[in-house]
């Protein structure tokens, strides 16, 4: 079905010079509620409060704009922080201090596009996202993923570490800061526990591991054994 673009009306006075912008914004939320194909450009045009014909206008295409709208920005953010991260010092920090750099930086960055992680992710789950917008998605988290994979195989170089495999663990250390960015809120993150504690969990589940505490003789757990924490 062609949609209809021709009835095209003058962008009321409150929106002149910023149609494009109310589109991209428009058009991220509403990809992230229902997906790509689920997404017709005169919803989009409707929740923008501009007519339809300027999304052709200025985008040329529905692919397009879900191109601007959605992936555009988060490959861009991906490649800053990957940027930013080799532009730094490294190697003087403890196990501790790198591990909690690099979590914190990895979620401060996909909070940031939480919207545009949504519609992709929305996208994917209805199996239509275009094939250029996936495989530049693909390349993105690989380009992210090839960064933890050399920060991780660096560290364990330097320190003598080799009882790990590299590629699976890289890929649970970034399964955990997606869903803390993506569903913080179902998992209470912000509310019952803050993301300052979840950063050091995360860092301490990555250098350290689950420590099993000593035993004194009756039994009991010695000091400095894990407890429930009453802190936010």
């Amino acid at each position: 079905m062609v949609e209809d673009v021709t009835a095209a009306r003058p962008a009321p006075p409150s929106v002149r010079g910023r149609g494009r912008q109310l589109l991209l914004d428009a058009a991220r939320d509403l990809f992230a509620e229902r997906g790509f194909k689920g997404t017709s450009t005169r919803d989009i045009a409707d929740r923008a409060g501009v007519s339809e014909v300027m999304i052709f206008r200025h985008f040329g295409s529905k692919a397009n704009l879900f191109r601007e709208a959605v992936v555009e920005p988060f490959t861009s953010f991906m490649q800053r922080y990957i940027a930013d991260y080799h532009s730094r010092e490294h190697g003087k920090l403890s196990p501790e201090e790198e591990g909690r750099a690099l979590y914190s930086g990895l979620l401060e960055v996909l909070r940031a596009e939480r919207e545009a992680l949504l519609a992709l992710m929305a996208a994917r789950q209805f199996d239509d996202l275009p094939d250029a917008a996936s495989a530049k998605v693909d390349a993105a988290f690989g380009q992210v993923l090839a960064l933890i994979e050399e920060v991780v195989a660096s560290e364990a170089e330097e320190r003598h570490i080799t009882d790990f495999d590299l590629a699976p663990t890289v890929r649970v250390m970034f399964s955990m800061v997606l869903a803390a960015a993506l569903h913080g809120d179902w998992l209470g993150i912000g509310h019952a526990v803050s993301y300052d504690r979840i950063l050091d969990s995360m860092t301490q589940l990555t250098v350290r591991g689950l420590r099993v505490p000593e035993r004194s003789e009756s039994g009991k757990r010695k000091e400095g054994a894990p407890r429930r924490r009453g802190r936010r």
